[in-house]
């Protein structure tokens, strides 16, 4: 009995300290990688993302969804209308979307947003799922300040 107890109290510590060396987030996803499963986006920072900014050096929004989604499509409409630069990025089944990009973007949303038809957007090295205009007008305008 005691030395069950203890073999429990190691494997807790030892749990512990895991979560400690790479922190809280994905911890079941980065035990999956030590044990050779392929988790695309995984040690992918946001920042190497490309397209974040438009050729002349101006923050771009960068949306992602299926060809025909509809908070995708509400978005690209109302940037249009207020002339804020941004760029499609087709995440539908077999759109060739580069995985660790979209893995990135997937990994850095909070799992309380999502829905069965969510757009994700980056902006300001930000991702948020099904975002408001006026949520992304204000990500976008602290980023064309820096």
């Amino acid at each position: 009995m005691q030395a069950r107890f203890l073999l429990f109290a190691l494997v807790a510590v030892l749990v512990m300290g895991v979560v400690q060396v790479i922190g809280p987030r994905h911890v079941g996803l980065r035990m999956l990688s030590w044990l050779g499963v392929e988790v695309p986006g995984l040690d992918f920072p946001l920042a190497a993302i490309p397209n974040q900014t438009t050729p002349e050096g101006q923050p771009q929004v960068l949306i992602y969804g299926p060809p025909h989604c509809p908070p995708a499509a509400a978005l690209m409409a109302a940037l249009e209308t207020e002339q804020i630069p941004y760029l499609f990025r087709d995440a539908g089944m077999g759109s060739g979307i580069d995985q660790n990009e979209l893995g990135a973007v997937l990994l850095a949303v909070n799992e309380q947003e999502l829905s069965e038809s969510t757009a994700f957007v980056l902006v300001n090295g930000r991702v948020l799922a099904n975002p408001s205009l006026e949520v992304v007008a204000a990500e976008y305008r602290r980023a064309a300040a820096r």
